[in-house]
């Protein structure tokens, strides 16, 4: 975290109102955007933006390390966001399409830190570079909330795996487990798109390997 932050950090738990607009500026857009991945509703994103700012200012004595402050704000944007749609109990249209104010920057980076997580180059950096805005927003959009949250997490918000543990309440192994799972979703649902008939192709294997254990059987 940039010093200037800290600074700023500090000002606010102190009550420095004009430091917490700061913070506000400099943390409203992405924020905002996290909480509209995870409930896909813009009102709903409006809500969990305004009632975490609202939490962070209540709630600023608490915090007792300045630096930790992302770690801090975000574990209060993910908590509320569940908690809201748990509340409502509804499911709004998932349309991400521009929401990525800077999609291929997001895009790119989510590339480049899915091939530092394997062994090999991941075939699928090109699509994820050049259909950022769109593509990733679309598929991140029909994950389960719990895989969709730590994808956001880790990949867009580079994030540790402790922090997301501190910040969602699991443990680090279920955040390692849920990263995995989510990212092989991620992978598959991009293949389809960009090769529709993958998924036809898929499904037929899976028929044939049922048939053949049923005669081995």
């Amino acid at each position: 975290m940039k010093e200037e932050t800290i600074a700023f950090v500090e000002k606010m738990i102190e009550g420095d109102e004009r430091a917490f607009d700061e913070l506000y500026h400099s943390y409203s857009g992405k924020l905002y955007r996290m909480a509209y991945f995870i409930t896909g509703n813009k009102n709903d994103s409006e809500d969990v933006l305004q009632e975490t700012f609202t939490t962070c200012f209540l709630h600023r004595k608490s915090l007792k390390d300045p630096e930790r402050f992302d770690s801090w704000i975000y574990q209060i944007l993910v908590r509320t966001s569940w908690r809201l749609g748990k509340k409502r109990k509804r499911q709004g249209e998932l349309s991400y399409e521009g929401i990525l104010e800077q999609g291929r920057e997001d895009g790119s980076k989510l590339a480049g830190r899915l091939e530092e997580d394997d062994t090999q180059p991941d075939p699928l950096s090109q699509v994820i570079e050049k259909e950022a805005s769109y593509e990733i927003g679309q598929v991140i959009g029909q994950l389960d909330i719990k895989y969709r949250t730590v994808i956001l997490l880790y990949y867009f918000n580079e994030l540790g795996v402790r922090d997301i543990a501190e910040i969602t309440g699991l443990f680090e192994g279920t955040v390692k487990s849920r990263l995995s799972r989510a990212r092989a979703l991620l992978r598959k649902a991009l293949e389809v798109r960009q090769d529709p008939e993958a998924l036809e192709r898929r499904q037929k294997n899976h028929v044939k390997m049922n048939r053949y254990r049923e005669v081995s059987g």
